[in-house]
C-alpha cells in the first residue's frame, strides 16, 4: 500500500513538473509542437523504485533531458533535396518538338497573316487546338497531303501523334539566341537551323517558290544580300520574308552579323 501511495504521489509531482515545463515554454516563445510534446510526455512507471528514479531525474535535470545521455548530439536531419528535374523529360512537347516542324513544313502557308484554307497553327493554342487535323492532312491523299511538297518522313507523323499521346505538353520556349558566346556564326551551326525553322517549307530544292533555292550553304552565300534584304522588311511590306511577318529581331541579327564575318560554314 505505501508503494502505491509512493507511486501515486510521484505522478502527481511529475503532472506538476509538466506544468511547469509548459509554463517555461510560454514565457520563452517555444513554438506550439514543442509545448505539446511537453505536456503529452508519457513516464512508464513499472514500480515505487523506478518512480522514484525519474522523479530524481526530472528534479535534477529541470531542462527535461534525464536519458542519462551525456553526449553531444547532432540533430541535422537529412531533408530532400528539391527537385530541379524538367516535368516534361521524356516526353513530346510543343516548343521541344513540334513547332519546328510546324515552322518548317507549315506555318509559312497557315499563320495569322497567310491562312490559306482558314488554317492558322502559328501558336501552342492553335496547333493544340487542331493536332488530328494535322495528322490527318499528313496522311492525305497525294494530291491532298500536306505539306504540299509531299508526304513527311513517318518519324514526323509519329511526333505529332506523341505529342497527342503524350498530353499536347507546351514544354519551355527556347530562350538561347543563336551564335557562339564569342558571338560569331556558322553556317552548320546557326544559319542553316534558321533557314529550317522560317524559310526552306517554301524555298527548299524541290519547292523553289519564285525559283528562290536556299537548300544548301553554297545557294544561301549566293544569295545573301536578297535574304537579308527581304527578311528586313517589317510585317505587312510587300516581299517581307517569311510571309507570316517578320522574324525575331535576334534571327535577323545572326544573318548580318554572319556576313559580316565572312559567312563562314
Amino acid at each position: 500500500m505505501q508503494n502505491n501511495n509512493w507511486g501515486q504521489l510521484l505522478l502527481i509531482n511529475l503532472k506538476i513538473n509538466a506544468m511547469r515545463k509548459l509554463v517555461i515554454a510560454l514565457k520563452s516563445g517555444m513554438s506550439l509542437f514543442l509545448i505539446l510534446a511537453s505536456c503529452t510526455t508519457e513516464y512508464p512507471l513499472t514500480d515505487a523504485e523506478e518512480a522514484n528514479d525519474i522523479y530524481e531525474d526530472v528534479i535534477s535535470d529541470p531542462s527535461g533531458d534525464n536519458s542519462g545521455n551525456t553526449s553531444d548530439t547532432d540533430s541535422t536531419t537529412d531533408s530532400p533535396q528539391n527537385s530541379e528535374e524538367d516535368p516534361d523529360a521524356g516526353y513530346v512537347t510543343y516548343y521541344g518538338d513540334v513547332e519546328p516542324l510546324l515552322n518548317q513544313l507549315c506555318v509559312a502557308c497557315h499563320n495569322s497573316s497567310v491562312h490559306e484554307d482558314g488554317v492558322d497553327i502559328s501558336t501552342f493554342d492553335l496547333a493544340r487546338s487542331q493536332v488530328d487535323d494535322i495528322i490527318e492532312s499528313m496522311q492525305e491523299e497525294e494530291d491532298d497531303v500536306m505539306p504540299p511538297g509531299g508526304p513527311v518522313a513517318d518519324d514526323i507523323i509519329q511526333t505529332f501523334v506523341s505529342w497527342k499521346y503524350d498530353g499536347l505538353r507546351e514544354g519551355q520556349a527556347d530562350s538561347t539566341d543563336p551564335g557562339n558566346p564569342d558571338g560569331t556564326y556558322t553556317y552548320t551551326g546557326d544559319i542553316k537551323t534558321l533557314i529550317d525553322q522560317e524559310c526552306i517549307a517554301c524555298h527548299g530544292a524541290t519547292g523553289a517558290a519564285a525559283g528562290f533555292d536556299i537548300s544548301t550553304y553554297q545557294k544561301t552565300v549566293n544569295q545573301i544580300d536578297l535574304i537579308i534584304a527581304r527578311i528586313d522588311l517589317q510585317t505587312g511590306q510587300n516581299g517581307v520574308m517569311p510571309v507570316a511577318g517578320r522574324m525575331a529581331e535576334e534571327k535577323i541579327q545572326a544573318f548580318i552579323a554572319w556576313q559580316s564575318q565572312g559567312m563562314p560554314e
